[in-house]
């Protein structure tokens, strides 16, 4: 049994029970009862030592507590995949400086996914996994690849496959042929941006020239014509720490230029140690830039998430769904966990031109097996009061610590701040 406790001031305290990711306001009298209890003093004796508290409020702080909770992994559904990524194009357009995938080509050959690979993809990977929530088409840039996109949402249409299609994109392509797919088949578009004074420095396009104006024009073409993009994805990096632009800067420079949508904001995880950010204070400090502006606040990503977690009291066994929630296919059929893996042997799962019986069951096999990286009870997180709640990227893992089931330090303490920043601005 356990607990954190969070002060927010004048003798008031927010108390957080990471094995129910209960969350009640207390004082110091409530702490002292919770240590008398788990420390399995009877409810008698504390009564005797003069706290006021009936039989079923002992009996519900226990359960708050978390007496009995063993974190043993619940079944999976092994029939259900939230997301499948089907890489569609090794190239890219642009040049990012801190692209994990080396231009967009994952250090393999600059090529193209054909269309027998993704109605081959659809057809085995729908024979595995009958459920799939999301097929996100991906990159390199996606959009060099529309007519592979056009066969496979053809393909699910035809076959009835409850699926929402979608694709994250640079934005640099935008025209009527992609219009013509967002309005038939209902696709998601999310385009990934930044701040105008960096979008150019940071996210080239090959040969170097700048690609803000051709975002922001596409963005506001398929914006007039249709409800895309419908969610845009942010990269925080040392470059902008070092020109003293604070993540909450960032959030509000590109809300003023790309409106209220659902924005995902991600720190960065890059080859490229100079772009690594060096000091993570600026996200917990960027909290409280923040919450003067309330939706501002509560729209982004780092502050919902904690929020969004502790109503759902949805338990993080994992760092994240990498290889079981969700899976990538690369344009050669090669299936890995997510698209971060593409191309490393060690995390194949198998191809889709595999015959079936032996493509399932490697792919159940190794999704097992990333499935039962159980974190909240084993490694280092096990006694953190977060492990419940943490996420993380496994692949960003693999290249601080080289390991994909232990995160590096200073985002263990990062996701600690904005937790406990969070917690106190929700109850103070």
């Amino acid at each position: 049994m356990r607990y954190h406790s969070i002060d927010i001031g004048e003798g008031r305290y927010g108390v957080y029970f990471p094995d129910t990711m209960k969350l009640i306001k207390g004082n110091s009298a409530t702490l002292m009862l919770l240590d008398k209890i788990i420390s399995n003093e009877s409810l008698e004796k504390i009564k005797e030592d003069g706290f006021l508290v009936s039989h079923e409020e002992y009996y519900n702080y226990r359960k708050m507590l978390g007496e009995g909770i063993t974190h043993e992994l619940p079944l999976r559904d092994k029939k259900h995949l939230g997301e499948l990524i089907i890489h569609v194009s090794n190239d890219c357009n642009m040049r990012c400086l801190y692209c994990y995938g080396n231009g967009g080509c994952y250090n393999m050959k600059r090529e193209f996914m054909d269309e027998e690979t993704v109605i081959e993809t659809l057809e085995k990977m729908y024979k595995i996994y009958p459920k799939i929530d999301l097929i996100n088409f991906f990159g390199g840039e996606p959009t060099l690849n529309l007519n592979v996109i056009k066969a496979a949402c053809a393909y699910v249409r035809a076959n009835n496959k409850e699926t929402i299609l979608g694709m994250v994109s640079n934005g640099t392509y935008a025209s009527k042929e992609l219009l013509d797919i967002i309005n038939e088949y209902d696709f998601k578009v999310t385009f990934s941006v930044d701040m105008q004074s960096m979008q150019d420095t940071l996210r080239p396009m090959v040969g170097g020239k700048p690609s803000f104006e051709t975002v922001l024009k596409n963005f506001r073409y398929l914006k007039k014509y249709s409800s895309e993009p419908s969610g845009i994805e942010v990269t925080y990096t040392e470059m902008h720490r070092q020109k003293g632009i604070s993540p909450a800067d960032l959030v509000k420079e590109v809300r003023k230029i790309f409106g209220n949508i659902p924005m995902i904001f991600n720190p960065v995880s890059s080859c490229d140690e100079k772009l690594d950010i060096k000091d993570l204070s600026c996200f917990g400090e960027s909290i409280e830039q923040l919450k003067g502006e309330p939706k501002l606040y509560s729209t982004t990503s780092f502050v919902q998430s904690v929020l969004l977690r502790l109503a759902e009291k949805n338990i993080k066994y994992q760092f994240c769904a990498s290889g079981f929630g969700k899976t990538a296919v690369s344009t050669k059929g090669d299936i890995y966990p997510c698209q971060a893996f593409l191309g490393d042997e060690n995390y194949r799962f198998g191809n889709v031109k595999d015959t079936l019986d032996v493509l399932k069951s490697s792919v159940i096999k190794k999704s097992d097996e990333m499935y039962n990286q159980n974190k909240v009870i084993n490694g280092k997180c096990k006694d953190c009061y977060l492990n419940t709640y943490c996420h993380r990227c496994i692949h960003d893992n693999s290249l601080k610590t080289c390991d994909v089931g232990v995160s590096p330090d200073d985002m263990c303490e990062m996701q600690k701040d904005v937790f406990d920043r969070v917690i106190r601005n929700k109850l103070s």
